[in-house]
């Protein structure tokens, strides 16, 4: 009896003791309306300087997370403490919990739900963390985070947690959800007859399971915008004529845009898979010494949580690497149509650059046949040139003979006894014969002359204003 009895005591020293709890959630500042005006430091934490410091002092929160803070924009680890404060032993656990949120685009919301969005819209879509848009799905993809402090005290049975939650402020149902929904289920455990010490996972749970979520339907829309890119090429490949440039640049930019944010997806999916695993070795850690005197439900039931939570964020990975196959799927088959599309444009090229090769020839024939008339021409023209020539000589050589003839034989000499006579020819040869010779040395110095000009124009000197110059080069 007496060993019984000490057995009875034992457990009893170690049963379940009531969990006390304490929640914080601080977020930006939420819209809860569409038309409600918006301040200035919407996109800040609502939680003032001096407010923060406060809490940072009476949780003593450790400078790693403090310093995550200031950087959540940035990939952040996470990390465990065990530390002493006063009699108390406490059991520290910070993290930074990546999610990926899908909102509508613009163009989807009415004006009087202005859409959610926490960058530029001229932000790069290759850089993985900023949003990602999705035209066909008509959804936006955007990057966000929650950092998550908690805090167990084994000793006393208390259970101390704070969220920084990083979401938008026009995601408000999203940014809440969590909130709602850890305030169920303490309410419900605060309720039940076996709200004991060591139920304190199912506040991490809810946030990892909203977060797989998120990530589900965030994955969910990118598989259907890479379904609506993969049949907008197949109608592609179907065409006859050649696709467009612009619709292959844009095709290969936006494939290449979801390709950068799906491995940047992965290392979060894996780093989310790591929180979980963590937070289950945590626990176990924690609690073990309650598993060992009766606590067993409670460990059994954060085994099977994590477990879960476990299962779903590796199926979300291997979601993940499914669609990151499939973009390079459909980028080898966009390539293939650039390829096809190039082959398509060389073939039209050659049948273009055929037909002007036969047009050259045609002018190359005609351009020989006028040059053939032009040669036949020029010989024509040599032959009219040299008759000219003849005639011109023949003319000069008897010009001025007819000439002084004609004079001569005018009623003004005529009627001249003294040279009517014909002893005096000598007089029409006295006159003839030098001027006959007269025209034959101006021509050949004018056609000198001529000639020299000629020869100037051909070789492109100036035919005024300019030296002459000889053959040796010396100036004349």
């Amino acid at each position: 009896m007496s060993s019984v009895s000490q057995e009875t005591q034992e457990k009893k020293r170690h049963w379940p003791v009531p969990l006390t709890s304490q929640t914080s959630f601080i977020y930006k500042y939420l819209v809860q309306r569409p038309l409600e005006p918006v301040p200035d430091d919407a996109n800040k934490l609502q939680i003032s300087a001096s407010s923060l410091e406060s809490l940072t002092k009476h949780l003593t929160l450790p400078a790693a997370f403090i310093f995550a803070l200031t950087r959540y924009y940035l990939p952040n680890g996470r990390g465990s403490r065990q530390i002493k404060i006063g009699d108390k032993t406490c059991h520290d656990t910070w993290y930074f919990l990546p999610v990926r949120v899908q909102v509508e685009t613009v163009g989807t919301n009415p004006p009087a739900n202005p859409p959610a969005t926490t960058d530029d819209d001229d932000a790069s879509q290759m850089n993985p963390f900023y949003k990602l848009h999705l035209p066909n799905v008509q959804r936006d993809i955007h990057r966000s985070c929650v950092g998550i402090f908690s805090r167990v005290e084994s000793d006393s049975r208390r259970f101390t947690f704070v969220a920084f939650d990083f979401m938008h402020g026009r995601w408000p149902k999203v940014a809440l959800e969590p909130k709602e929904r850890i305030g169920d289920v303490l309410k419900r455990h605060a309720q039940s007859s076996d709200a004991s010490f060591g139920r304190e996972h199912c506040v991490h749970l809810v946030y990892l399971t909203s977060a797989t979520r998120w990530w589900t339907n965030s994955l969910s829309s990118v598989n259907e915008q890479l379904i609506a890119y993969e049949r907008r090429l197949q109608a592609e490949l179907d065409r006859a004529g050649t696709t467009p440039e612009s619709v292959l640049t844009e095709l290969n930019r936006a494939l290449h845009s979801i390709a950068a944010h799906l491995q940047r997806y992965l290392s979060e999916l894996k780093s989310l898979r790591g929180i979980a695993a963590d937070l289950s070795a945590g626990y176990d850690s924690v609690h073990k010494n309650d598993a060992e005197h009766g606590n067993e439900e409670a460990s059994e039931q954060a085994a099977r949580g994590f477990a879960q939570v476990l299962s779903q964020v590796d199926a979300a990975h291997e979601l993940a690497v499914e669609l990151e196959k499939k973009t390079q799927n459909i980028l080898a088959l966009l390539f293939n149509r650039i390829q096809i599309s190039s082959d398509r444009l060389l073939v039209a090229n050659g049948e273009a650059m055929q037909g002007i090769l036969r047009a050259m020839q045609e002018d190359a024939s005609l351009a020989q046949r006028m040059a053939r008339e032009s040669h036949r021409l020029a010989k024509e023209m040599k032959k009219d040139s040299i008759a000219m020539k003849t005639i011109a000589i023949v003319t000069m050589f008897f010009l001025p003979g007819a000439t002084f003839a004609t004079l001569l034989s005018m009623p003004f000499f005529s009627d001249n006894e003294w040279m009517g006579h014909a002893s005096r020819f000598w007089i029409w040869v006295v006159f003839s014969v030098p001027s006959t010779a007269a025209c034959f040395i101006f021509y050949s110095i004018w056609r000198k002359r001529a000639q020299k000009l000629v020869r100037e124009a051909e070789d492109g000197l100036p035919l005024q204003g300019l030296p002459n110059i000889r053959q040796n080069g010396h100036v004349r």
